[in-house]
């Protein structure tokens, strides 16, 4: 966790964060370690083992007193907050550098959705590159949440199967991981039905579980599995049964929101990312303007120029 966040928020080089973090046993040690002591820590025989700039100092100092580290939390739990906390800093900074030349706004789709203002081209085109950046991140910050609900859970490669849980009589759990309650086709129900009862053929269990959703959703892969997956309802694992499952903590759905909301605290404060992104909508429209004109005029300056 510490080697993790040291990389992630204090930028240090993997290897400098993973050798420091070998030094403090535990958060509090961490929290309360002196900067003399960290400049000069020494291995066995005596010699000095990791070399800092001043500036690698004074950050790691901020650092400790930001309150971003709790000694009142779990390693889990400030796992957690710093992924959350990684995860919300690249949308924010991603959106923050968004300029004119990043959004190459298509003309056809000007002229097709009547775009007829620079703010209009924009705003939409700002929320569209927004949008696409946040998906591409989404299931990676999803995996790595999964991943740090316990240390009973792997991931697997090469197999098709995203997961793997080890119960501590040594029984193997296979999940394959969804998004939400409808995001499977026919195709999709069928193949990982089959993949289901070749694990349970070898012995193991498998699942297919859904980060969030409920049974009762009314939706059409829901539908699907009824049909299709036998015992439908003890092979899968849908949204808090997935987390519960994998932390066997019955609050853990619970705690997990809340660690999120403080953490994008944390980074957004008291605005939201939707704020963000209207505010770079903005800056770029007034970009728009300088470049191409204003009004219906400034929109067909800017279609002439590209095509």
């Amino acid at each position: 966790m510490l080697a993790y966040a040291l990389k992630n928020e204090v930028d240090f080089t993997p290897k400098k964060a993973r050798s420091l973090a070998s030094y403090f046993a535990d958060i509090k040690d961490f929290l309360e370690a002196k900067e003399e002591n960290i400049k000069n820590l020494k291995s066995i025989s005596g010699k000095n083992v990791l070399k800092f700039t001043d500036e690698e100092i004074k950050k790691l100092s901020i650092y400790k007193t930001s309150g971003y580290l709790s000694a009142e939390l779990t390693v889990a739990e400030n796992y957690l907050a710093v992924i959350s906390r990684v995860f919300t800093q690249k949308q924010l900074d991603m959106v923050r550098s968004l300029s004119l030349k990043h959004l190459n706004p298509n003309p056809f789709l000007i002229r097709a959705l009547n775009l007829d203002t620079p703010d209009e081209v924009v705003r939409l085109n700002v929320y569209m590159a927004a949008t696409r950046s946040i998906v591409t991140c989404m299931g990676f910050f999803i995996e790595d949440l999964l991943l740090t609900s316990s240390d009973t859970i792997e991931k697997v490669k090469k197999s098709g199967w995203d997961l793997v849980k080890t119960t501590s009589d040594g029984e193997k759990c296979w999940l394959q991981i969804k998004s939400g309650p409808n995001n499977m086709d026919k195709d999709q129900v069928v193949y990982w039905a089959e993949k289901i009862q070749d694990k349970v053929k070898e012995g193991d269990k498998a699942y297919i579980g859904f980060t969030y959703g409920k049974r009762t959703s009314r939706t059409v892969t829901i539908g699907l599995l009824k049909q299709i997956l036998p015992d439908w309802q003890m092979q899968t694992l849908i949204g808090k049964e997935l987390w519960d499952f994998l932390s066997e903590d019955p609050d853990y759905s619970s705690k997990l929101f809340e660690v999120l909301r403080k953490s994008a605290h944390q980074i957004l404060h008291q605005n939201s990312l939707s704020e963000e992104i209207d505010s770079c909508a903005t800056k770029v429209t007034d970009e728009f303007i300088q470049e191409f004109g204003d009004g219906a005029q400034g929109v067909s300056n800017y279609i002439n120029s590209i095509y």
